[in-house]
């Protein structure tokens, strides 16, 4: 059972759910450690203080916040004050449906698990995830986790109430920020073109498979690492710049060739 980071209660009107929170996701990166390339000693970093490059303890280290220039220190009491209210509460604000949230508006995925095994906590937990995996609702509320308020999505997903941070609008860029936006005549695909290239989209559709993808990195990269345990040695390749493909000149006539490889694979 992974480790859970948060516990608390999930509030639906007068109905409180006991619940622990866990991340729906692990950690599959490959992390190095900074060496000296010579000797292969770990490299330690310190914090010095530009002025004089001594070392600054933890305890006398502050925030710093740049305002048109002028570097405003906030010691940890102060940033205290400003802090959110220390709650162990999703209070669930709204219900709205799940299809107008913005994909791109997603964060970071948990899981939200029962914290407890009694009856009534139990048919509590269930209500909830029943009754909005029947109404395809989604629930919208803020948490608390470590001192830092995440606004979130609750949700039903395989049997357990999922939990989804979310960006705020304002941390997300508009299209009409951009230059460049593909309009007017200049570039209009003809209308066959069009429908040729909805055939090709069709003819290449397929239930999509998570377990079909693969982290093709991580696994050279661990070969990498395991070969060089081994032998104590690489060959070392530079990689091959390709420009990718070129565009072509008449797009009715790739589309057609695309759609009849793909039809022939």
């Amino acid at each position: 059972m992974p480790r859970g980071i948060w516990n608390g209660t999930l509030s639906f009107g007068l109905v409180a759910v006991p619940v622990r929170l866990v991340s729906a996701t692990r950690d599959r990166d490959v992390h190095f450690h900074q060496v000296d390339e010579q000797t292969g000693e770990r490299i330690v970093v310190r914090r010095v203080s530009e002025a004089d490059g001594q070392e600054v303890p933890w305890e006398q280290i502050g925030r710093g916040y740049d305002l048109d220039g002028q570097l405003v220190t906030l010691s940890d009491e102060e940033l205290a004050a400003a802090s959110p209210e220390h709650t162990r509460t999703i209070e669930i604000e709204e219900f709205v449906d799940f299809d107008a949230i913005d994909p791109a508006q997603l964060d970071h995925p948990y899981f939200l698990v029962p914290n407890s095994d009694s009856d009534g906590a139990t048919r509590a937990y269930r209500l909830l995830r029943d009754a909005m995996a029947k109404s395809n609702q989604v629930a919208i509320g803020r948490v608390v986790i470590r001192s830092n308020e995440s606004l979130v999505a609750v949700r039903e997903r395989d049997g357990l109430l999922s939990l989804t941070t979310m960006l705020y609008a304002d941390e997300l860029r508009q299209a009409d920020e951009f230059d460049g936006i593909p309009s007017g005549d200049i570039g209009e695909p003809a209308r066959g073109e069009v429908t040729q290239a909805v055939k090709l989209i069709d003819a290449m559709s397929r239930d999509f498979d998570p377990d079909g993808y693969e982290d093709v990195h991580r696994q050279r990269l661990l070969a990498l690492v395991e070969r060089k345990r081994g032998t104590g040695e690489t060959a070392v390749e530079e990689p091959e710049e390709t420009g990718g493909p070129t565009p072509v000149p008449d797009l009715m006539a790739a589309l057609k060739e695309s759609l009849a490889r793909v039809r022939g694979s």
